[in-house]
């Protein structure tokens, strides 16, 4: 049975304020449409997630929290991951590689560039910059995230908030 890794960054932020830690910034009005917008396309999809895994970050939490109304899914499936924040891809893999396997649609909510080259790692397909809330679905012909290696994931698709308005 196929798995499925939703790799979305954040939505866009506001710019990073006098006397601001990073890890504070919020969504501008404009990035919670789009984490609606993704979590709308997701919903039309039928897609069902597991779990959204966030990095800790204020901006990556609201946009988990927004996907996951859009998706009518409870709150308790967003679970707050301290490693996906200022992560390097490395840590990120392996973060992917322990997930837990009676999970088979993971939402991972984080930043750039790492979620970019991760994306890019696990599917050899040429993904570019990710913008602010782009999502990459990446299919594996798994039985466990154990064995999630470079290149074994399909890219199914890659979506963008500027893709949904047009």
């Amino acid at each position: 049975m196929p798995r499925y890794l939703y790799l979305l960054r954040h939505a866009q932020s506001a710019e990073k304020q006098i006397n601001q830690n990073d890890i504070d910034r919020n969504l501008t009005t404009t990035g919670v449409k789009e984490a609606l917008m993704i979590g709308s396309y997701l919903y039309k999809q039928q897609i069902v997630l597991d779990v959204i895994m966030t990095s800790t970050a204020e901006r990556a939490r609201t946009t988990a929290g927004l996907v996951a109304d859009a998706l009518k899914i409870d709150l308790d499936k967003v679970v707050l991951q301290e490693d996906l924040y200022e992560a390097s891809t490395r840590t990120f893999f392996q973060f992917v590689t322990q997930l837990e396997d009676h999970q088979q649609h993971i939402m991972c909510v984080a930043h750039n560039p790492v979620i970019s080259y991760l994306a890019e790692y696990l599917t050899g397909a040429e993904v570019g910059d990710m913008t602010p809330a782009g999502l990459a679905i990446i299919k594996f012909n798994i039985h466990s995230w154990k064995e999630v290696s470079q290149g074994n994931g399909e890219l199914e698709n890659y979506v963008t908030p500027e893709m949904l308005t047009n």
